[in-house]
């Protein structure tokens, strides 16, 4: 794509599209939008779905060209742009063609759609409907958006009734009824229209209250599923109301309003635990189920543009053989463990520690400050600009090391004897392994980890999960003739060691798992697939108080939801592999 000019006039969300209207004196449509928001520097790419041409002789006449298709309205999908803030601040958009040419950039302030009595006015309906016309939105909800711009009347009524809804991660979760909901033809619009969803998007379930009082009024019951549960992803945090509307293929009717009252408002545990029933039937929902529903909500993560700053605390002339990236979070006094126990690391340790929490920064930068005559090794700290998560914050970590191995630490793993680092990094150096871990023990001195199996759970579906053979068990005695080192399918993130050259060659920790997840495994896979197997050293010395360092990341629902989430991630790359 040749762009002469280009200019992007103004722009739209409506049932979960994102509508922009400009023009452009070039050959070739655009291909990707990228909008990167000034708060966090987080950038969303979402492809072109369509790119309408028409007439602009203002533009023609400046230029000398021919009006004909010299105007454009692009449809793309809003999902990309999670989390951006786009209707409150200045972003800048960007216009990619061809192999990701960018061939326009510029500030930009996304409208959002202003529906009164009479719809949405000509001046911001054209673009939808001309998108309508085009087919960027399935049948049902163009003609549900058809109804309402045109000023389409919804008021409360006893067809419908909200128990409650929750805002989860970027969107929400509504629970309900709605008269006959298993069989009607539904579509659910919010009253800003930004967002939509239809019948195959809710979870129906038994409501025989519903059915009686349907009887007692003389409606026809043709179902006793009337209860519903349904995800909007994305949704403006403007947003009061919820309109249920019956598509009945050439016409549109309101079955009423569901209005988003303070008093309705439910947690997100209890949201994500109804979710989970209601989707699930008593066990956790589908992968299919997830991935349509949960994942807009929870995982959506536009691409960040990262900023860290990095505080040498302790410097040494002598270049490091061990650079140990510990990531911080949440439980900033796990830091003092680890200074207490600096001794118990190898001669040439330099620790890299990287605060991922904003509202610890100020106190992490004090206590290491006072306490620097105190560390006796080399020490630097790593600030991040936001919370960008594990895979995020041991990549910058990896990006500030200047020891040829790498140590991955979770704060809250306690170091009494570092022995097993000295046998891991020989066995490294040997070619034995390329990665390898390290026995954990709890506070007990039973196990917490002696290496991971990788094997089918019926609990998430058949699908491939971490196991740790005897957690919370003793350890067995390593017997006579037995390497204190041996191959395991995989090891925990927890307490992890490699060459930096290794962890380059592998791509590092994929970002795309949240929260501390199945990112070890994953990489210990694409280990094992390039052809350096995986190793555990059976060592005492080394204790985890497991998942302290992820106590204040939300609760056991949000935090189950994510994990399986993770683990679908994971057997989409990998079932295959661990099937054969």
């Amino acid at each position: 794509m040749i762009v002469d000019s280009m200019f992007v006039d103004f722009g739209v969300v409506a049932a979960g599209k994102l509508i922009l209207v400009g023009w452009t004196v070039a050959d070739g449509d655009p291909v990707k939008i990228r909008i990167e928001s000034a708060r966090g520097g987080q950038i969303g790419e979402a492809e072109v779905e369509r790119c309408i041409r028409f007439d602009r002789a203002d533009v023609a006449e400046m230029y000398g060209r021919e009006a004909i298709d010299v105007g454009y309205v692009i449809g793309v999908a809003i999902a990309p742009f999670a989390g951006l803030a786009l209707f409150d601040s200045t972003v800048t958009l960007t216009v990619l063609g061809a192999d990701d040419a960018v061939v326009h950039t510029q500030p930009f302030t996304l409208d959002r759609l202003a529906v009164g009595p009479g719809g949405v006015a000509n001046g911001q309906r054209w673009p939808i409907d001309l998108m309508i016309a085009g087919t960027l939105f399935a049948a049902d909800v163009a003609r549900a958006l058809q109804w309402a711009l045109g000023g389409g009347v919804a008021s409360e009524s006893d067809h419908v009734f909200l128990d409650s809804w929750a805002h989860v991660g970027e969107g929400m979760i509504v629970s309900g009824w709605i008269e006959n909901a298993a069989v009607a033809s539904l579509v659910l619009l919010t009253d800003t229209l930004e967002a939509a969803c239809t019948g195959g998007d809710l979870a129906t379930f038994d409501r025989p209250d519903v059915s009686d009082a349907m009887r007692r009024k003389g409606t026809a019951a043709h179902t006793a599923n009337h209860g519903f549960l349904t995800t909007m992803p994305l949704v403006d945090r403007a947003t009061r109301r919820v309109t249920v509307l019956v598509d009945g293929g050439n016409m549109v009717t309101s079955l009423g309003t569901l209005v988003l009252t303070d008093e309705r408002l439910d947690s997100v545990e209890n949201a994500l635990n109804n979710f989970s029933a209601h989707f699930g039937g008593g066990a956790l929902p589908s992968p299919a189920v997830m991935l349509r529903h949960a994942r807009p909500l929870l995982t959506a993560q536009p691409i960040r543009a990262m900023t860290h700053e990095v505080v040498r605390v302790v410097d040494r002339d002598a270049p490091p053989r061990l650079s140990v990236i510990v990531p911080l979070y949440g439980r900033p006094f796990l830091l003092r463990a680890i200074l207490a126990n600096q001794a118990a690391y190898p001669d040439g340790t330099e620790f890299i520690y990287v605060s991922d929490d904003p509202r610890h920064h100020l106190f992490i930068r004090n206590y290491l400050a006072d306490r620097r005559a105190l560390i006796d090794r080399p020490t630097t700290l790593v600030v991040n600009g936001g919370n960008y998560g594990f895979s995020a914050a041991n990549t910058i970590g990896v990006g500030v090391a200047r020891a040829p191995l790498l140590l991955f630490q979770n704060s809250d793993v306690w170091v009494e004897d570092g022995g097993a680092f000295g046998i891991a990094a020989s066995e490294i150096a040997a070619g034995q392994f390329g990665i390898v871990g390290f026995r954990l023990l709890y506070e007990d001195g039973t196990l917490q980890h002696d290496g991971m199996i990788l094997q089918r759970g019926r609990h998430v579906h058949d699908l491939y999960a971490a196991e740790h053979p005897g957690k919370g068990l003793p350890p067995l005695p390593i017997a006579p003739g037995e390497p204190v080192a041996i191959a395991v399918p995989a090891v925990t993130g927890a307490a992890m060691m490699m060459t930096r050259d290794w962890y380059d060659a592998l791509g590092g920790f994929d970002p795309g798992y949240v929260r501390g997840d199945f990112e070890d495994a994953d990489l210990c896979m694409r280990s094992v697939a390039k052809g350096r197997p995986v190793g555990l050293v059976r060592t005492a010395g080394l204790r985890h108080l497991e998942r302290q360092s992820l106590v204040l990341s939300g609760g056991e629902a949000l935090r189950s939801a994510i994990t399986y989430l993770n683990c679908i991630r994971f057997n989409a790359r990998w079932q295959q592999d661990l099937a054969a």
